[in-house]
């Protein structure tokens, strides 16, 4: 028989409990660790829920935001503010804009205007409310946005297209920035600024710019650019000369006791910057009239000549005055405009103009010759004090000459001004595009895409269903050696897109050689065409074609 020593015992005894020590430890580790990472797994998890119920309620802010927005743009303008106020359903629960749960992801939202607040006709500050929810977590969400109008970017340049970009020549020069909606195309022009063109879905471009382009240096444009041009930035050589950022002696030059950089952010920085590839900028469309002839009405909006009221407001809501008017400036008797007015239809004008004010025409703006400030405003280069010549120019000549339908310059019954522009004028150089409803009363409505917009054939040769008048149009006297004639609706004669409702030949009489000047603002909604020759345009263009 063998005999176990009694140690031996011990330490098989030792090692059994050691060994389950271990294994005890070990399990209670696994145990930490793997609850430990369920409560993790569970804190992702919710925070995931979270952030997720987070984004349907940011999604459902979006969607109602979208829809004011919708509400606010198909408005009529003077009554915008008005149909965003109902969407709160204040006095009528009906009319609140509540949107049913949606889903989107993992989770859904359910959202609503709660309140809105009008200021006049001005803007409306709407707060609208997101719940968004999962199986794990609900969020919420208040927003307050404004809905109002603000000034449109495209008169921010010289040049505005909401097509695509096209300068060729070397006899153009542009003292601005120039812009398109699409793709721009340069060739050998000279612009004394940037240039902008953009991605388009409609035009199904990316926004690039091909071609040569010339600039002036920051020196030689201070030298030669026309006293109607903007300033440089700096617009003055900057007093420290040896730029150690204190005023030595010599330095101050124009004795103000300041160091000036004569910094100048809206003048020309002496370069011009190619911008390929940015966002298109909406082009605000001029539809339904109404709202301009109450701000006609509201502002009393005037135009005269030689001291004799022409317009008042509106002209073509008293019988017996017409809806299409002429008029002739001159240095002695110029077309003075005070405000907002509107001409029912077309006008056509020539000449010297002096005031502060906007034409709305119902359609077109035909410019028979040179359109001239009697007194511009005007920039020194070098320009050392802005402040004054600010003030002065406060009080210059500025007009605005915006056309429902085209701008034409010159005399387009002549067969070279046809010959010239014709090509230009239909497809394939044009193409059919989007119009506002309101158009039909014009003729630029010409059929509905298959989302049910309405578009323009985009062909301004064609016949856009008005007529033109046979009868010479009535003149009004007592101007001195300016003139102005108008005449009511109605005749035999087809008329063209480009032409006006004036008589060819009476018109034709009026139209200058060729139109060498245009001082003013122009906005078209459609065409801007002419045969011009060399000119110069001090203010800006903006259009489609």
């Amino acid at each position: 028989m063998r005999t176990l020593h009694p140690c031996r015992v011990e330490e098989k005894g030792s090692a059994f409990v050691l060994v389950t020590v271990f294994v005890l430890c070990a399990v209670a580790i696994v145990g930490a660790f793997f609850t430990t990472s369920l409560a993790k797994v569970h804190h992702v998890d919710l925070a995931a829920a979270r952030s997720d119920a987070l984004l349907a309620a940011e999604a459902g802010i979006n969607a109602v935001a979208s829809q004011v927005f919708r509400t606010y743009r198909s408005s009529t303008t003077w009554n915008r503010v008005a149909a965003v106020e109902e969407l709160d359903g204040r006095l009528d629960e009906e009319t609140r804009l509540r949107l049913p749960p949606t889903r989107i992801g993992s989770s859904h939202f359910e959202a609503e205007v709660r309140r809105v607040a009008g200021h006049g006709t001005e803007f409306a500050d709407v707060e609208i409310v997101a719940r968004g929810s999962n199986r794990y977590a609900t969020r919420s969400v208040t927003a307050i946005i404004r809905y109002l109008s603000l000034p449109s970017a495209v008169f921010d340049h010289a040049y505005f297209i909401n097509n695509f970009g096209w300068l060729w020549g070397s006899t153009i020069t542009v003292n601005g920035s120039v812009r398109s909606n699409g793709d721009f195309s340069l060739r050998d022009a000279t612009v004394n600024g940037d240039v902008y063109a953009s991605e388009s879905e409609e035009l199904e471009t990316v926004g690039a710019i091909t071609g040569t382009v010339r600039f002036l240096p920051r020196d030689t444009y201070n030298a030669s650019a026309p006293a109607t041009a903007r300033p440089t930035d700096p617009s003055a050589t900057p007093e420290d000369l040896n730029g150690n950022g204190l005023l030595d002696p010599g330095e101050d030059r124009n004795g103000n006791e300041l160091l000036d950089a004569f910094a100048f952010p809206d003048g020309y920085a002496g370069t011009c910057t190619r911008h390929e590839g940015e966002p298109a900028v909406e082009m605000p469309y001029l539809g339904e009239m109404e709202y301009y002839r109450r701000l006609a009405l509201e502002k009393g909006g005037r135009i005269s000549i030689a001291g004799r009221t022409i317009v008042t407001g509106v002209f073509g809501d008293t019988p017996g005055e017409g809806k299409d008017l002429v008029l002739v400036g001159t240095p002695l008797n110029p077309i003075g405009i005070d405000g907002p007015v509107v001409i029912d239809n077309d006008i056509a004008l020539k000449g010297t103009i002096t005031g502060q004010g906007t034409i709305y025409a119902g359609r077109n703006i035909h410019l028979l010759g040179d359109l001239v400030y009697a007194s511009p405003p005007s920039w020194p280069k070098p320009m050392e004090d802005a402040g004054p010549v600010a003030g002065q120019n406060a009080g210059r000549d500025l007009v605005g000459l915006v056309a429902r339908g085209s701008v034409i310059l010159g005399n387009y019954t002549q067969s070279t001004w046809k010959s010239a522009t014709s090509s230009y004028l239909k497809p394939p150089f044009t193409e059919p595009y989007i119009v506002d409803e309101a158009d039909r009363d014009i003729g630029f409505v010409s059929f509905y895409d298959v989302e049910g917009r309405p578009r323009f054939h985009a062909d301004y040769t064609a016949y856009d269903g008005g007529k033109k008048s046979g009868l010479n149009p009535t003149a009004i006297t007592g101007l001195g050696d300016a003139g102005a004639w108008f005449q009511s609706p109605g005749g035999t004669t087809s008329r063209r897109f480009y032409e006006s409702s004036f008589p060819d030949t009476f018109l034709s009489g009026l139209c200058s050689t060729e139109v060498r000047r245009v001082d003013g603002v122009i906005y078209t909604n459609h065409l801007l065409s002419g045969r011009i020759g060399r000119s110069a345009f001090n203010g800006t263009l903006v259009g489609r074609d």
